[in-house]
C-alpha cells in the first residue's frame, strides 16, 4: 500500500536542479501525483504530492532529497496530509472567480483582501503578481467561492477595499465547480505585462 506525502522544496535556481530532484524521487520509488514549480528572485521553488512505498520512512525521503540537492542548497519540507485532517478542507460546492488588483501597492493590501475572503471561507487557489511596462503592479488571485456567498455584495465590498488603497479591484467569473484549471495564472497575462521583479 502506498503512503502519500506533500513535499515543499526550495533551492538556488541552477541548471540541473529539477533533474536532481526527479532522479532522487525515482530512487525513492516516489510516484508524483501533482506538482507546481516556479522561480522567484532566482530561487527555485516547488511543491508536489507523491506516493511512496508504505515502508519508506519520511526521514529517509527528506534526507535523500537533501543529500542529492546539496550542490543546490536544497531545503525540503514534508507533510503527511493524512495526519492533518484536523484542518477543514475548502468547500467543494463552489464557483471559481478571478480577482484582479491593479494600481497602487502599499503595505497591507494582501492582508486586507485575504482577511475579507477568509471570513467566508473563500479559498485562494492560485496567485500571481507582476508589473506592467509602466511599472503599475498587478496581482491576480484565483478564488474558489462557496455557492452560498452573495457575489454582488462581495464584489461591492472588494471594490470599496480597493478604493481605500487607491487601486482597482475587479472580480470576474471564471467557471463553475472546483475543478482546477491546469493553466497557471501567469499564462493569462495581458499583452505588454511582465512578472514583478523582471523589469
Amino acid at each position: 500500500m502506498a503512503k502519500h506525502y506533500v513535499l515543499g522544496l526550495m533551492a538556488a535556481n541552477r541548471c540541473g536542479i529539477l533533474a536532481a530532484v526527479s532522479t532522487a524521487l525515482a530512487e525513492l520509488s516516489g510516484n508524483i501525483r501533482d506538482i507546481r514549480l516556479t522561480v522567484v528572485e532566482n530561487y527555485f521553488t516547488m511543491i508536489l504530492s507523491a506516493d511512496f512505498p508504505d515502508t519508506r520512512d519520511p526521514a529517509v525521503i527528506v534526507g535523500h532529497l537533501e543529500g542529492v540537492g546539496r550542490p543546490f542548497e536544497l531545503s525540503v519540507l514534508l507533510r503527511d496530509p493524512g495526519a492533518d485532517q484536523a484542518f477543514p478542507a475548502p468547500p467543494h460546492d463552489c464557483q471559481v472567480f478571478q480577482l484582479t488588483l491593479t494600481g497602487n501597492d502599499p503595505p497591507g493590501v494582501l492582508a486586507r483582501f485575504s482577511a475579507r475572503l477568509a471570513r467566508e471561507q473563500i479559498d485562494i487557489t492560485d496567485m500571481y503578481g507582476w508589473r506592467s511596462n509602466q511599472e503599475s503592479p498587478v496581482i491576480l488571485l484565483e478564488l474558489a467561492i462557496p455557492t452560498h456567498v452573495n457575489i454582488p455584495d462581495l464584489r461591492t465590498e472588494l471594490t470599496e477595499i480597493g478604493r481605500g488603497f487607491g487601486l482597482e479591484a475587479r472580480l470576474d467569473f471564471v467557471r463553475s465547480g472546483s475543478t482546477r484549471d491546469p493553466r497557471p495564472l501567469r499564462t493569462r497575462l495581458p499583452t505588454g505585462s511582465q512578472p514583478m521583479g523582471e523589469r
